[in-house]
């Protein structure tokens, strides 16, 4: 029972355990139960968060991505996918009234003067509400400055082709469908791809696609194909994902690397792990649509890792909000980088 517990929860699949199991299986499906209600109170409070900012953001254009979206459109059982905060997306140069008209009704900058002025501009801001419901405000899909290099993804067109949805009782704007299979996919193989969750948001999205051609042209955009024919791939063995049985080449993908890719998911099975420390995850995080380029990443990613777990953590400072000015250098920053002037630039 402990087992199956731990694993649940690695995998971010305890509610959804819990349904699985209560009519079978009674016993192992209990421990789980509170993991059940903890998120379907947690969705509802979300919900009711999204149709604030939706009154109070109004007329400007934004979104919201991946939990509470997912949770109503992309899981087995509508409500009980896990998440613990809300993204919302705005076009950058809408940051700063975006942040102000949520400001006005209580929702207050979380981030620390630190986290603000850091050289590598972060894609989000983090707010909070009195309620203890906290906002990541992105103006990016990608939150590292040198991962949006890596995957250049336009706000303006995301928002251009974003679609209405029924969340709940409320109509929300989220990403058109194309674009929230591409995110999860890159999302999911950024974050390692060992978590059965992530494979069972791209499982749900893929099923609604139509147009695969779409799905390859703007993966290409995005320079997300490899990502994307990973963590489907992975879907596929484990969920039975239906796709197009030219994927691969649609995607660009090298004759070396597929079969490499199948493999490695092969011998260490998705929902065998149950810690991040793994070839896979490894894999995953390096994987580029050549094997030569997966194998380059993986020994940067790798050395990397083996510096940073060798050199003293700085302890950090305590956490305190923001100055107002700091926020304000800081969306100064944002509009600046996208205007073409980066003020932090030596």
């Amino acid at each position: 029972m402990d087992d199956l517990v731990g694993a649940a929860r690695y995998h971010r699949i305890a509610p959804l355990a819990h349904v699985a199991l209560r009519g079978v299986r009674p016993d192992l499906a209990e421990p789980l139960r509170v993991d059940r209600d903890t998120v379907i109170v947690r969705h509802s409070r979300m919900l009711a968060a999204l149709r604030e900012i939706e009154t109070v953001l109004g007329d400007l254009p934004w979104l919201t991505f991946k939990g509470p979206v997912l949770s109503e459109l992309a899981h087995p059982v509508s409500g009980l996918r896990s998440y613990k905060d809300l993204d919302i997306l705005v076009d950058p140069l809408d940051l700063r009234e975006a942040h102000e008209r949520l400001n006005a009704v209580g929702w207050n900058v979380i981030d620390s003067n630190e986290t603000l002025e850091r050289p590598e501009l972060s894609g989000e801001v983090r707010l909070a509400s009195s309620r203890r419901i906290l906002v990541d405000l992105h103006w990016s899909m990608v939150v590292n400055v040198s991962r949006r290099q890596r995957f250049p993804i336009s706000t303006p067109m995301l928002l251009r082709r974003r679609r209405r949805v029924q969340a709940g009782l409320a109509p929300l704007w989220a990403l058109d469908p194309t674009d929230a299979l591409l995110h999860v996919c890159l999302h999911a193989a950024l974050s390692g791809g060992t978590r059965l969750l992530h494979l069972i948001d791209a499982d749900q999205l893929a099923r609604d696609i139509d147009d695969w051609d779409l799905v390859a042209i703007r993966a290409k955009e995005w320079r997300s194909t490899a990502q994307t024919a990973l963590v489907l791939g992975r879907a596929r063995r484990l969920l039975g994902t239906p796709l197009p049985a030219d994927l691969y080449p649609m995607l660009g993908l090298s004759s070396v690397l597929r079969p490499a890719l199948s493999t490695v998911d092969r011998r260490w099975p998705t929902e065998m792990l149950h810690k991040d420390e793994s070839l896979p995850r490894l894999v995953a995080r390096a994987v580029q649509p050549t094997a030569r380029g997966t194998l380059a990443w993986a020994l940067h990613n790798s050395a990397v890792g083996v510096f940073n777990r060798t050199r003293r953590a700085p302890v950090p400072p305590p956490r305190i909000p923001a100055d107002p000015s700091k926020i304000d250098q800081y969306m100064s920053a944002v509009e600046s980088t996208v205007r073409g002037v980066d003020l932090r630039s030596p």
